[in-house]
């Protein structure tokens, strides 16, 4: 029966016209409506490793505010590669085989404490995450890195994943079963 269901939801999607303005919305939206994400990150002997973060997304690009305690940054401060995943939360997805997510792949760099960037950063984490911010700034041992995504992709459930591309990742290309991909 769920088989059968499954099977008849794929077709219909597969045969209507993708209304990319709806696609574009929910991406941005599930963007915008997560407060954390989970990072992939490479240690100093190649493995990798996984955690998660708070973020703000600011012209274009990621920001993370993390600690050099934490082993996430002493990976990026060795190597800046790094993979990070916003997910739909469990308890709102109707299948967990299906969950939206979106994924970026991209190079962290440090944004200077005395920089005009860091200033404006920090106050887009402070609207997001209110006055705990005013407690860790001032802590030296967290860095702030920036993230521009060169590459990502949005899964919206089975059979609808899109390629992100372009500045900010603002272009969305529809994948097909084989691989390839279409607009």
């Amino acid at each position: 029966m769920h088989n059968r269901l499954f099977k008849k939801s794929l077709r219909r999607f597969v045969t209507q016209k993708i209304n990319y303005d709806i696609v574009r919305s929910e991406y941005l939206n599930l963007r915008d409506q997560r407060q954390s994400l989970q990072m992939a990150t490479i240690d100093a002997n190649g493995f990798p490793e996984a955690s998660y973060a708070p973020f703000v997304w600011f012209e274009n690009a990621c920001f993370l505010f993390l600690s050099q305690l934490a082993r996430h940054t002493q990976n990026l401060n060795v190597n800046p590669s790094l993979s990070l995943l916003l997910i739909e939360d469990e308890a709102d997805s109707r299948n967990q085989f299906a969950r939206r997510r979106i994924i970026w792949q991209g190079q962290a760099e440090v944004i200077e404490r005395d920089s005009e960037l860091f200033k404006m950063v920090m106050q887009s984490f402070r609207d997001r995450f209110g006055d705990f911010i005013d407690i860790i700034e001032p802590l030296q041992d967290f860095q702030l890195f920036k993230v521009e995504p060169m590459s990502g992709r949005f899964i919206r459930g089975f059979a609808q994943a899109f390629q992100l591309s372009g500045e900010g990742l603002s272009e969305i290309t529809h994948i097909n079963p084989d691989g390839s991909q279409m607009s």
